[in-house]
């Protein structure tokens, strides 16, 4: 099998179209980490088989809109395969193949057959056969003895056939356990032939039982019937009574409803000569009403009008009191006096103000000339006898001291006439004071007087001085009379619309009771015939009573019969369900004699089985274990150009050594690079078994991150030993996120990222 060229699109990480023609021989595959190496490598067989690792949906692009497109075309046994995997946007897989660009399969399962039939193997051991990873190689040398045994077999293939012999194994097993309990589980048949003819002779009892209870209800059944039909009769003749006596009460119901109709209608007749002669006298009050009712508002206004009066009046004295004042001229007498008065407290206010801004001008002159004074002594003090004077500049000499003192008593005269000044001043600003508060007193009197005197003026314009000398109570008891006679007349009025109302409808009344009267003789003759047909039919309630009981007794009779009847018929039918359970245990007991046969049977079977697959799975290996030793070593010899004697293989524990010059050694003993290409040969030869063991050499190898930590000088190694497989395989691919690799292999391939999680390969 040699790869031609992977095309690309929408897959995993490779969105844009990607068309990639691969060399043959040794190809190395490089990139950063995540770059989408592994993604490019796995899309062989996700292609072919149509298995992945993850859902498939994962296998389209994140985010892409489009359908996921994967196709490889590669060469097999001098033919040219394409196959073709698509993934829809909705999840929907498609598969196509071709042999030499003609169309062979189209489906998911035919073109998965057709690969399984093409190469001779399916996808896991496609995958075993020609995928070999860093954790595998490690594993042959530093895993434990029963990890790496669990490891190499399951590549071989040889792990399916010890799940089949351990379920063998298991299966014969529960199959003796199985008969054991069997064995000891078989029933006596003879006990159950003896429960049998028991069973058999109760049977003919109850038959015999049965029969003559038949003969019972048959008779009873018989007797049910007559007295059934007897009160039958009875029965229909009630029936015709009971529907004669359901039509009379309606009828007498429906006579005591017009005897009650013939009554009102009578009671209607005397009503309405009443009304007639009722209805002239209340027409009269009727027509007083209009004239009561204006007589009434009348007073009405007089009586709101002088209580408006009252309280103006009521109200002007509570405003004119506090002011101890009478009338309104008073009033304004008192409101012209607060005016002069103020006039006159802001007269008196002036003079003050102006002596008070006198002083305060001449008590700042006076201490002005205190603070001149004081600064001259000071000076005067400090120049002392020997300086010149300050104002006439001649020497002070033995002058100072009475200099000075003169000094002091001037400075002392102005304090005193300040201090004096000073208490005239504070006398005026109280007395200013004092003016200002009286004058703010007045000013408010004044405004409150104002409003006093507005408020007075608008009561005293809406009292009316005749009304005040009405008596009201006399008033009062006036008005009081008209609505009672207003309230009598409105009575008369409502009473005569609804005596008026009331003898249209008596009149009406009185017009539909001729109907009445007709239907009330009719309905009492129909009461009188049913009365007639009623004697007639000569129904004895008593006897039709008795004869329900003879037929109830009768029924209770039959049933009685008929339960016992059944009684007996379940008996049998038990003794019946019981020799057939009997039967049914000896038919069971006979087949559990033949079952215990076929499971001794079966289970010498499986217990051969288990062994011969045991047996085989040895032999398998016996045969492998040799094949696969020739092979490492050969590969072994190869890679390293024979500079050793022999690459050594345990079969038993699948353990590596080196021979070198007659003695064996174990891999620890060698460098990394000998170790790896020790690894690297067993894993190779692994793959030819397998494609051996399927009748098919794929010729494809591809080695994922297998380098992981080595050096430099092992990875040269390593390449240099690949590249001398060329003869064995037409195509290694090698993965690895090593950059050097693109100088050591002709043919590799770079994978870049692009960003947002997509990348693009091309031929480096």
């Amino acid at each position: 099998m040699r790869i031609y060229r992977i095309t690309l699109q929408n897959y995993r990480v490779f969105e844009e179209q990607l068309d990639l023609e691969l060399p043959s021989g040794l190809i190395g595959i490089y990139g950063a980490n995540g770059a989408g190496k592994s993604y490019l490598v796995e899309s062989i067989p996700w292609t072919l088989y149509g298995r992945t690792r993850t859902s498939v949906q994962d296998v389209r692009t994140t985010g892409s809109t489009g359908d996921c497109i994967a196709e490889v075309e590669f060469e097999h046994e001098d033919h040219l395969y394409r196959v073709r995997r698509t993934v829809s946007v909705r999840g929907l897989v498609k598969a196509r193949a071709w042999i030499d660009n003609e169309l062979v399969s189209d489906g998911v399962k035919e073109t998965n057959r057709f690969i399984h039939a093409t190469l001779g193997m399916d996808v896991d051991s496609f995958r075993a056969s020609v995928f070999a990873e860093q954790k595998q190689l490690s594993a042959f040398s530093e895993a434990s003895p029963a990890d790496r045994q669990r490891l190499v077999l399951s590549l071989l293939g040889i792990t399916p056939l010890d799940r089949a012999r351990d379920m063998a194994r298991a299966d014969a097993r529960a199959e003796l356990e199985q008969l054991k309990f069997a064995r000891a589980s078989l029933p006596e048949i003879s006990q159950f032939h003896e429960e049998r003819k028991e069973c058999l002779r109760e049977l003919e009892v109850a038959n015999g039982r049965l029969e003559a209870q038949r003969a019972k209800v048959e008779q009873s059944r018989m007797l049910y019937e007559r007295e059934s039909d007897e009160y039958g009769q009875m029965e229909i003749t009630k029936i015709e009574r009971d529907q004669i006596v359901a039509v009379g009460k309606e009828k007498r119901h429906l006579f005591d409803e017009l005897t009650f109709q013939v009554k009102v209608a009578n009671d209607s007749i005397a009503r309405l000569q009443e009304i007639e002669t009722e209805l002239p006298k209340v027409a009269q009050a009727a027509d007083e009403v209009g004239d009561l009712e204006a007589k009434l508002s009348e007073l009405k206004a007089s009586v709101d009008k002088l209580s408006d009066n009252f309280r103006a009046d009521a109200e002007l004295k509570r405003l004119l009191k506090p002011l101890d004042c009478q009338t309104m001229a008073e009033l304004d007498q008192l409101r012209t006096m607060v005016a002069d008065q103020i006039i006159h407290a802001a007269t008196e206010l002036e003079p003050v103000i102006a002596q008070v801004r006198s002083l305060e001008l001449e008590i700042a002159s006076i201490g002005a000339t205190c603070e001149s004074a004081e600064n001259s002594m000071g000076s005067l003090l400090n120049l002392g006898r020997g300086s010149p004077c300050p104002t006439c500049g001649q020497l002070l000499g033995e002058g100072f001291e009475e200099h000075l003192s003169e000094s002091r008593r001037a400075l002392d005269a102005q304090r005193s006439l300040l201090a004096i000044k000073q208490n005239v001043l504070d006398k005026l600003v109280r007395q200013h004071e004092l003016a200002s508060r009286q004058h703010v007193d007045l000013v408010r009197k004044k405004d409150s007087i104002e409003r006093i005197f507005v408020r007075a003026s608008m009561l005293a314009a809406s009292i009316d001085e005749g009304l005040l000398t009405t008596d009201k109570d006399k008033l009062k008891i006036q008005l009081s009379i008209v609505a009672n006679d207003l309230k009598k007349a409105k009575q008369d009025h409502t009473r005569h619309f609804g005596l008026l109302a009331e003898k249209r409808e008596l009149e009406r009344q009185v017009d539909a009771s001729g109907r009445v009267f007709d239907t009330y003789r009719k309905v009492e003759q129909e009461l009188h015939q049913l009365k007639t047909r009623l004697q007639e039919l000569d129904f004895d309630p008593e006897r039709f009573i008795q004869q329900k009981l003879k037929r109830d007794n009768a029924a209770r009779c039959a049933k009685e019969a008929s339960e016992h009847f059944e009684r007996e018929l379940i008996q049998r039918l038990q003794i019946e369900a019981k020799l057939e359970k009997i039967d049914a245990l000896i038919a069971q007991a006979s087949e559990t004699c033949l079952a215990v046969e076929r499971l001794e049977k079966q289970s010498e079977i499986t217990a051969y089985v288990a062994e011969y697959l045991n047996e085989f799975r040895r032999s398998t290996i016996s045969a492998l274990g040799p094949r696969l030793a020739n092979s490492s070593a050969a590969l072994f010899s190869e890679l390293t150009e024979s500079e050793y004697d022999r690459l050594e293989v345990d079969t038993s524990s699948w353990q590596l050594r080196i021979s070198d010059f007659g003695i064996s050694h174990d891999l620890g003993r060698f460098s990394g690079s000998e170790r790896d290409l020790a690894n690297l040969a067993f894993r190779i030869a692994i793959s030819e078994q397998i494609g051996h063991s399927f009748g098919q050499q794929v010729g494809l190898l591809v080695l994922d991150e297998i380098f992981g930590p080595l050096d430099d000088q092992r990875k040269f190694v390593i390449l240099g030993a690949l590249d001398s497989l060329k003869a064995r395989f037409n195509q290694v691919i090698v993965v690895t996120h090593g950059t050097e690799i693109k100088e050591q292999i002709p043919g590799a391939i770079e994978v870049l990222t692009l960003g947002s999680r997509r990348a693009t390969a091309r031929v480096a």
